[in-house]
């Protein structure tokens, strides 16, 4: 049984690792992070990046569409790790027409794409300078499902007739499982394809 866990716990780890494929870069790709992006040159648009974030606002302009971002540090799977801080907010732009019921606030999202020039702009009626990415990819993330599990006393383990089944200790365990307010599905940009769940 140990074996058993220690097997599993390697595959979830695995799994969990995984760069989605369309945000997936050669090992030797220079990369600018977030901080350095108001200091990048702009002449060549040769800088590259991939950051995340939490989507802030959704704006679906003539000939593109483009996306605000609180922006939050990657895991090593290129999801963004939420916390109750941030370094700031950027724009994603993308050629093209992304559904806002989709790509809708408060859902998790990655890009890779050239740093542009950045943007003027406000949060509520604060000027705001914004780093802005042109996206090559995106990937928005599925929620993370929580579970709480619980050993709960089972009420007849101390009954001589119940001694000979498998539970020790006379303990069951409970679990409860949560999910957060977003969608369920996680989806890139581009894919034309989508796979329908019962």
């Amino acid at each position: 049984m140990k074996k058993l866990f220690v097997c599993f716990s390697a595959l979830v780890l695995t799994a969990c690792s995984a760069i989605p494929e369309k945000l997936q870069l050669a090992a030797d790709t220079p990369l600018t992070n977030y901080q350095d992006a108001l200091a990048v040159s702009y002449s060549d648009s040769v800088a590259q990046a991939r950051w995340g974030g939490v989507i802030a606002k959704v704006d679906n302009l003539k000939d593109s569409t483009r996306i605000e971002v609180v922006h939050f540090e990657l895991s090593p799977s290129t999801r963004p790790k939420q916390k109750d801080e941030t370094l700031g907010r950027f724009r994603i732009y993308y050629p093209g027409l992304l559904d806002p019921m989709i790509y809708k606030k408060g859902k998790s999202i990655t890009v890779v794409g050239n740093i542009a020039a950045p943007e003027s702009g406000t949060i509520g009626e604060h000027p705001y300078q914004y780093p802005v990415v042109k996206a090559d990819a995106l990937h928005l993330w599925k929620d993370i499902q929580q579970a709480d599990v619980m050993l709960v006393q089972n009420p007849f383990w101390h009954t001589p007739s119940y001694w000979h089944h498998y539970r020790p200790y006379g303990h069951n365990p409970v679990v409860i499982r949560r999910s957060s307010s977003n969608g369920k599905k996680s989806s890139s940009a581009g894919n034309k394809s989508q796979k329908k769940t019962r």
